[in-house]
């Protein structure tokens, strides 16, 4: 992982169920309405590896090392061709997962996690300025999935949760950087404010400087 200058880095991280994509696009409609320039992404992404992943995912037949290795090409792509030239632009870039998600996931798997940091590392993979962890019991998010009607993935087993979870809640062990876990069983709009206040007062202190 490097450190990056010119915009700032915002991650939006929890197991499935937490409603992350759900404040990673308010957080970025609220920079949007006050008048920042951002982008909001996610991962997997939509390119070539991104793709594949999903769809290996869905058959349930996707081996731990396999699934490593097409998210850290995946989040690689992501890095070198959105991450980097908009946070060189000056841009708030926020994203509906990154690296935390493959240290908490492909952590639990059985991957070390020593190498998933060693290996973001080597490719230079930006660290963020913040990451939100949106935190929410396993059984609460595999309700919410099934109100939702979502199809499970093989990520998305109430033991295999826990441990992700476990990982998550100590993910600033790991990392160098500002991890801040929200209680995400309170309601959308709550949580929503607890980020942007964080948000607000990260960037006006960055204006500042």
């Amino acid at each position: 992982m490097s450190s990056k200058s010119g915009g700032t880095l915002i991650v939006l991280e929890g197991i499935d169920g937490s409603g992350k994509s759900t404040q990673a696009k308010l957080l970025y409609d609220w920079l949007i309405k006050e008048g920042y320039k951002a982008v909001l992404l996610r991962e997997p992404t939509n390119g070539k590896y991104g793709r594949i992943l999903r769809e290996k995912l869905k058959s349930g037949k996707l081996p731990p090392d396999e699934a490593y290795r097409l998210f850290l090409l995946d989040r690689i792509e992501d890095v070198r061709t959105n991450i980097i030239p908009a946070l060189k632009k000056g841009y708030v870039v926020v994203i509906d997962r990154y690296f935390i998600s493959t240290i908490a996931y492909q952590g639990a798997s059985g991957i070390p996690i020593d190498k998933i940091i060693s290996d973001h590392k080597k490719y230079g993979v930006p660290i963020p300025d913040i990451v939100f962890v949106l935190d929410i019991p396993a059984d609460e998010a595999i309700n919410r999935l099934k109100r939702l009607k979502r199809n499970f993935d093989s990520f998305e087993k109430k033991d295999f949760l826990e441990k992700v979870r476990k990982i998550y809640l100590n993910v600033g062990r790991y990392i160098p950087t500002l991890v801040i876990i929200v209680d995400a069983t309170r309601n959308v709009k709550e949580v929503h404010e607890l980020i942007i206040n964080y948000v607000s007062r990260f960037l006006s202190g960055e204006k500042e400087e």
